[in-house]
């Protein structure tokens, strides 16, 4: 195979391109040249120089350093915000900037990323409790008869229930509800963990709120044993996942770990008011999402809802 040699012009443009934070891909495609010729110009003459990334990148670094938050403002946010209303200035790939990180060639560092935080290792404490379900008024059923439907996320409504423990040995929790669709969450302070208790808690919060619900989703924690007289109340059907299957509530599990960033693993909920959730959950539901084209929640919920997914 014949390889045609880069001009000094070519050359400019690659340099151009990647400054701006395109990929090498991008950059191929762009110039309508082959992805393994930029990849090659770039092994041969990126990595004989020695770039003062402080000095070329100071406007960029600066503002990551600033906007960052590994809790709610990833990397790829921060990038593409920067690249928005920076434009023509030099910029990055996210993955050069995670290279950055690895290397400690900037101030951030590993451990405060969203997802390579050190974990404790520690057992799986006690044995999920098996609830009797309800199945002679079918309101209470298993995940298994749930209607396929509910797991194309067209509609909102359809919420996924949850606890949240706090230091062991105490009493109180926090309830998270989330929406399958919208990824809308509320958190609710709970001081005690009797069923009956957590269900006139939940349905309350349902009512005030004025929360949208076809159908709920929870695991088999006996702090749920009694939302079946929640469920009957809003007329909706209440599915309980199977042993040892947090999977089948994904979403849920999810935004629990986004809480953990606020919340984590021990500390105590006993001082923990009802404002500090609220606080927490309009930050989560303000993230721009990258499966949402980076809408928020708030967004996506708003256009489900004029577009008349909602019966009102």
């Amino acid at each position: 195979m014949n390889y045609k040699q880069l001009d000094d012009k070519m050359k400019v443009k690659i340099d151009f391109l990647l400054e701006q934070g395109h990929s090498m891909r991008s950059c191929a495609r762009q110039l309508n040249i082959s992805h393994s010729t930029v990849s090659r110009y770039k092994n041969n003459v990126y990595k004989k120089r020695d770039i003062d990334i402080q000095k070329k990148y100071s406007d960029f670094l600066e503002y990551l350093y600033k906007a960052y938050d590994w809790r709610c403002k990833s990397i790829e946010l921060c990038v593409r915000d920067f690249k928005r209303f920076n434009p023509g200035k030099p910029c990055v790939s996210v993955q050069q900037v995670y290279n950055w990180i690895n290397k400690k060639k900037i101030k951030i560092q590993v451990k405060d990323t969203c997802y390579k935080r050190s974990r404790k290792k520690g057992k799986n404490n006690g044995m999920m409790a098996h609830l009797q379900w309800n199945l002679e008024n079918k309101t209470v059923l298993p995940i298994r008869l749930r209607p396929k439907y509910i797991e194309n996320r067209d509609e909102i409504g359809h919420l996924e229930i949850d606890s949240i423990i706090g230091k062991r040995n105490e009493y109180d929790s926090i309830i998270s509800i989330v929406d399958r669709c919208s990824r809308m969450m509320w958190l609710i302070k709970a001081e005690y963990k009797n069923e009956y208790y957590i269900d006139k808690l939940i349905y309350n919060f349902i009512v005030e709120n004025e929360i949208t619900v076809k159908s709920i989703t929870t695991d088999n924690g006996v702090e749920f044993k009694a939302l079946g007289i929640t469920a009957k109340k809003l007329g909706v059907k209440l599915y309980k996942c199977d042993p040892y299957c947090s999977f089948q509530r994904g979403t849920n599990e999810r935004y629990n770990a986004l809480v953990r960033r606020y919340l984590p693993k021990g500390k105590s909920f006993i001082n923990v008011a009802q404002q500090y959730l609220d606080d927490i959950v309009f930050k989560l539901n303000s993230m721009p999402r990258k499966m949402f084209d980076f809408k928020t929640p708030y967004e996506i919920d708003y256009i489900q809802t004029i577009s008349g997914a909602v019966e009102n």
